[in-house]
Order: C-alpha cells, then structure tokens, then sequence
C-alpha cells in the first residue's frame, strides 16, 4: 500500500471548456466603389502595415473627372482673386463680409467642394489596409468585377490573441478578470498560458450559457478560427483535500480509507469540488490522517495492511 497525508492547503479547483481562438482586431474590408480590378498588390497570408494598397481598380474616369475639377477650381480662385481687386484692405469687416459673399458668387465654394468629392471618388480606386495586419479571406483577382460594399477580405493582428468560450453558470461566476488559464490546440500538446480578459454579465437565453473572453499572453502562431481546450484556474480557500485515487465508492457512499495502527480504516466522506488531480473533502477526514491511494478498491474496514516505505 501506499498514503499521503491528508493535507489542509489552498484548494485550485479547474474548469474545462472549449473555445474558438480569434484576433481582437479582425475587420472585414469592403469596397466603397464598384469597379474592374487592374491590380492586386496581396494575397492570402500577406502581413500588411497601415495604409498599404491591397487592390487598385482601373480609374481613368475618376482620374479625369479629379484633374476636370482641379482645374475648375483653380479657374474660381481667379476670378474670386480678381472680384476682391476693389476691395480695401483696410477696412476689414467689409472686406470679410464681401469674401464670404464673393466665395459664394464666383462659383469657389461649390468648385471646392466638387474637387473634394473627385478626389474622394478617386481614392476609393485604390483600396488600402486600415490597420496593420495579416491578410485572409481574400479571393478577389485581376480583370474581375467588384462592386461597392462587396467583401474583399479580413485582416487581423496577430499580436492581441482571443480565445471565446461559453461556460456553464455556475462556473462563469466563479471566474474574475486576469485570472490564469492554460490552453492547448488540437494536435498538439504545448501549454499556452492566457487570463481571463471579459465576462460577459448576462446569460444567453437560448444555450443557458455565459460568454466568457480570455487574453492569450504569449506570442504564439495561432489562427483566428481554430479549436482551443481550456483550462481555467480558479483559486480557492484552504479545504482539506486528497488525491483522487484515495476516494472509493462502498455501499453508494464516497469513501476514504486511512491508515492507522497496521489497519485500514474506513471513512464516509463529503466530497466537494475536484479539479481532476485531487479532491475536496469537506467533512470526513482530519489534517494529518494517512489516506490509502493504492490497492484501496477491495479493501475492507480493519484490514491489515502494510505501507512501502
């Protein structure tokens, strides 16, 4: 046989759940103008910094009707410049009324704003990044059609890492922002440390489950999309605790066995929480007491028992 004393410690009690990893910066990018695609600039998996051209439509309509309006609008400031000639300096306060009404007359308020709707027609020719990050989704290609608020593609930042989850009531109000948490991808058996970031306060109405969001705080090559398992630690107060393996079933009751004097003693047990290493015993068992871990499934109440140094 084999014991370890029953212990009076802080308690971790685990939660187990299932998440889906995705990017807290994760836009989908749509185009503000229709047109046909002269040139793609990315593909799928591109890093991109902010500001960089992704897809370039064919503009010459818009470049000319840009160039049309900047010329117009150079033909109002003269005249506008010319219409002030008979003004004096001097006198100030008629001179900024007579600008305010010449602005107006001369056609240079509405030049101005005609140039600025050109230009802004013509920069929605050219699609750029709004943020740094990697590109996906992105299926779009040369000489292809586009029109306006069609999806082009994603990009997220590979820096600020999510993992979403959903747990059980009981569970979710346990939990408290930046406690630690550990989590594994599918096929793959490295520990990622991560804490907890948001929960949501309110319970879905169709699944009973809460929302919870956790931080991942290591750079790691993860994929908005993929199946994370997750572990979430939740400390506890000290409880008197066991191994597993020292609780039996007698009888339909939890059972302890100890050893005490070359016998087995048995001991009916409450049993609280579990975390899958050990158990929380809450009534039953005292600090110091030998639990039986072994060989314990057959044993019988004083059986003569010997312990393996």
């Amino acid at each position: 046989m084999q014991t370890v004393p029953v212990r009076y410690a802080p308690f971790e009690y685990l939660i187990h759940a299932t998440g889906k990893v995705q990017a807290q910066t994760d836009i989908e990018l749509q185009a503000q103008a229709g047109g046909v695609i002269e040139k793609v600039w990315v593909a799928n998996g591109t890093q991109v910094t902010q500001g960089q051209t992704l897809i370039t439509l064919t503009n010459t309509q818009q470049t000319l009707a840009r160039d049309k309006a900047r010329l117009q609008l150079r033909e109002r400031e003269i005249t506008y410049q010319d219409a002030l000639l008979g003004y004096s300096k001097s006198d100030s306060v008629r001179l900024q009324q007579a600008q305010q009404n010449i602005r107006i007359s001369s056609g240079l308020a509405a030049a101005e704003i005609a140039f600025k709707e050109a230009q802004l027609a013509w920069e929605q020719t050219i699609l750029k990044a709004p943020v740094n990050g990697v590109i996906s989704n992105f299926e779009v290609s040369e000489g292809s059609a586009l029109t306006a608020s069609q999806t082009i593609c994603r990009i997220h930042s590979t820096r600020e890492l999510l993992i979403a989850t959903e747990l059980l009531e009981a569970d979710a109000l346990l939990l408290k922002a930046g406690m630690a948490s550990e989590i594994k991808t599918l096929g793959t058996d490295k520990v990622i440390s991560a804490t907890v970031y948001q929960i949501n306060p309110r319970v879905d109405d169709k699944t009973n489950l809460i929302k919870v969001l956790l931080k991942v705080t290591e750079a790691v090559p993860l994929l908005p999309g993929m199946t994370a398992q997750l572990t979430l630690k939740v400390p506890h107060q000290k409880v008197i605790v066991v191994p597993r393996e020292a609780v039996v079933i007698r009888s339909g009751r939890q059972v302890v066995f100890t050893f005490e004097n070359g016998l087995a003693k048995w001991n009916y047990v409450t049993v609280g929480r579990q975390n899958g290493k050990e158990v929380e015993i809450t009534d039953g068992l005292m600090e110091g007491q030998q639990a039986i871990v072994t060989n314990n499934l057959q044993l019988a109440h004083d059986a003569s028992v010997r312990v393996k140094d």
